[in-house]
């Protein structure tokens, strides 16, 4: 369907295609594409995009539907936290994109779950408690693989009575996955996903194996049931030893591919932390998003003066510290949407952050609130 658009200028003297880009949120590049095709209309003639706009110029068009995408499944090696019947659990890699985008329909965690999930038999586990799932840290019970190649997640099981440990071991059991349900490609660019991470972000992300379960998943992020932890680095040295930050956020008013913490027309947005090691230099941190806006970690740390180590757009020192945002999601917790069990599901801290820490330590400073301090804090 066609997204038809009718707007009035408030502004003088700015670009047209700039404007345009601005007040619907589109690329530079989709504006060039509906001027190329004669979408834009000023009194029913096409303007240049070079157009300079006045206050009260009415700007007609439409915004053209995108042509379906066809999704290839890719054999692309998954760590995988978690899975049964209705949902599977992987731990991104850094610098992979979760959703395929016209221009970048390969090599995305999405086109990886559809070979995974179309194979004639794969792995499962099947949690036999009924009161929670608590996965455990893989590196308690050795380095984390049987064999080259194999992951395996270390996990607990409680019924209220007892607790039993298990290693649940790639190849552990063969059986069929796929149920009738499952989201193939026709359904769309994002079959399963139902939330998702940052391209240089590491870490947990849920995928439904069939539509109910993508509804019901779906509905506890809405209802905020879904309880997430992320692990970060950030620029010097927070002062306090936990906190909160209520700050709203929307798009940068100047910067449309960037979000920011906004006065009027964002969204309201919570980010509860805490410190688990002050660095010379950073902290390690971990932090508590109770809402789930885009970027909003990074945002929030950004706008409290301790943007995320590595991070290229809200951070000021990136290209000297990291190749990436140093921010991991360290666990996810929510009611099973099919069984009556609490889940946690936890993915280890990646080399590169547990790196940096260890090049980061033994810092020794004085008067942070609680605890220690170090160089380089704002706060």
């Amino acid at each position: 369907m066609e997204n038809r658009f009718r707007l009035h200028s408030d502004e003088e003297g700015k670009r047209l295609d700039v404007f345009l880009a601005e007040k619907l949120s589109i690329t530079r590049s989709k504006v060039k594409e509906i001027f190329e095709e004669g979408f834009v209309r000023i009194e029913g003639r096409i303007p240049k995009p070079s157009l300079k706009v006045r206050k009260g110029l009415v700007i007609e068009g439409k915004i053209p539907a995108e042509k379906p995408m066809l999704l290839i499944p890719q054999q692309i090696p998954l760590d995988v936290l978690y899975e049964d019947e209705y949902i599977l659990a992987v731990n991104k890699p850094k610098g992979m994109v979760v959703h395929p985008s016209f221009g970048h329909s390969e090599g995305t965690l999405v086109n990886a779950i559809l070979a995974y999930l179309q194979k004639p038999g794969n792995r499962q586990s099947r949690l036999g408690g009924t009161s929670s799932a608590i996965p455990l840290r893989r590196d308690k019970l050795g380095n984390g693989k049987h064999g080259e190649g194999i992951p395996h997640t270390p996990y607990s099981i409680s019924d209220g009575a007892k607790t039993m440990e298990h290693e649940a071991i790639g190849g552990r059991k063969v059986s069929e996955l796929r149920t009738p349900n499952f989201l193939l490609a026709s359904e769309g660019a994002r079959p399963g996903i139902v939330h998702r991470l940052d391209k240089g972000t590491t870490g947990v992300i849920l995928i439904a194996k069939d539509l109910k379960t993508q509804e019901r998943l779906s509905e506890l992020f809405k209802e905020r049931a879904v309880h997430k932890t992320y692990r970060a680095i950030v620029e010097g040295i927070v002062r306090t030893n936990e906190g909160v930050i209520e700050e709203s956020i929307g798009r940068h008013p100047l910067q449309r591919k960037k979000m920011a913490v906004v006065k009027r027309g964002g969204r309201e947005s919570e980010t509860a932390y805490k410190i688990l090691q002050r660095l010379d230099g950073f902290t390690y941190i971990e932090a508590y998003p109770r809402t789930g806006r885009t970027h909003q970690i990074r945002v929030h740390l950004a706008h409290i003066d301790h943007p995320v180590a590595g991070d290229d757009v809200y951070g000021k020192k990136a290209k000297h510290i990291a190749d990436r945002p140093l921010l991991h999601a360290y666990a996810i917790s929510f009611p099973h949407p099919s069984k009556n069990l609490q889940i946690t599901i936890e993915a280890p801290v990646p080399e590169d952050m547990e790196s940096f820490v260890a090049e980061h330590e033994g810092v020794k400073s004085e008067g942070v609130t609680g605890g220690i301090s170090g160089k380089g804090s704002k706060k």
